[in-house]
């Protein structure tokens, strides 16, 4: 199974972290981690539930 490409989408999420803390400088790879767990997260969460089966 291949893996999304979710760079744009944390890309514009890790802006839009820094620019509502103020644009300060030099913690950019602490609002990509953030935004990165954030947009991964949310597509793990949405893949988990496309791929569970309920037993009857």
């Amino acid at each position: 199974m291949t893996q999304p490409d979710h760079d744009e989408a944390i890309r514009e999420r890790a802006y839009l972290l820094w620019e509502k803390a103020g644009c300060p400088s030099g913690r950019e790879h602490e609002f990509w981690a953030q935004a990165s767990r954030e947009i991964e997260g949310e597509a793990h969460a949405a893949n988990s539930t496309e791929d569970r089966v309920v037993a009857r």
